[in-house]
């Protein structure tokens, strides 16, 4: 009975790709996700053996990993991006075009792949969610590069949550847009910061699972702020 016990969970099991899987935020995700019996693919620089399947993206051709995973023929009910990384820098700073150089290719270029596939792949009633920044929803003159990479992701989600995009019937569009998260790494760089106001990665996973179930989806196109303040964290629309 033990092979008709795989199929069938394999038939009730949702499945999911994770954008930047290996990331502090993505490992925090393919758990949360795993845990609850999801089948989960992940799509990183590097192979992670705790997923059911590993999609390793190029550095140098980024294009082509994509395509290679629509052309894999996996339908997913869930597609979600947690690659990315951060600059800071004005315009005038000696380093402003490397870092926009960097934010293109660490923001922008993982943003733009994980819609790609989504909008080849998503199964009908299936949720898009990609990450973008409060801070781009306005100036951010103190680091113009990542506000620009950011605000380009949050068009993304609005244009892919337009009727013209045509994807599939119930597909929910949505992006996380976190203030300060709880990273290992942000820690190390700012020591001296107020914690109580960072997101704990856990409840970004847990937000996202319940509504990869269907369980308080935000409406098709909405951004979400992850404010926390002593340690609680409430989701308030962009």
């Amino acid at each position: 009975g033990g092979l008709a016990l795989q199929t069938k969970r394999s038939k009730m099991s949702k499945t999911a790709l994770v954008y930047g899987a290996c990331g502090q935020l993505g490992r925090a995700v393919t758990e949360c996700f795993k845990s609850a019996n999801w089948i989960v693919h992940g799509a990183d620089h590097l192979a992670d053996e705790r997923l059911d399947k590993s999609f390793v993206l190029s550095k140098e051709d980024w294009k082509s990993s994509a395509m290679e995973i629509v052309a894999s023929n996996n339908k997913y009910d869930a597609v979600i991006c947690v690659a990315g990384g951060w600059a800071g820098g004005s315009c005038a700073s000696p380093d402003f075009l490397a870092s926009v150089e960097a934010m293109w290719d660490m923001n922008i270029k993982s943003a733009a792949a994980a819609a790609h596939v989504a909008a080849n792949t998503l199964k009908p009633n299936g949720i898009i969610v990609l990450t973008g920044a409060a801070a781009a929803l306005g100036p951010t003159p103190g680091m113009v590069a990542y506000g620009l990479s950011k605000a380009a992701t949050h068009n993304i989600v609005s244009s892919l949550a337009h009727a013209d995009s045509k994807l599939p019937e119930g597909s929910c569009v949505t992006a996380i847009l976190p203030i300060t998260l709880d990273t290992a790494t942000n820690r190390k760089y700012m020591a001296d910061a107020d914690f109580s106001t960072w997101t704990p990665l856990t409840f970004v996973a847990e937000t996202l699972l319940k509504w990869a179930s269907g369980d308080g989806r935000p409406s098709n196109g909405q951004m979400l702020k992850l404010v926390t303040e002593g340690g609680a964290t409430s989701l308030v629309p962009a």
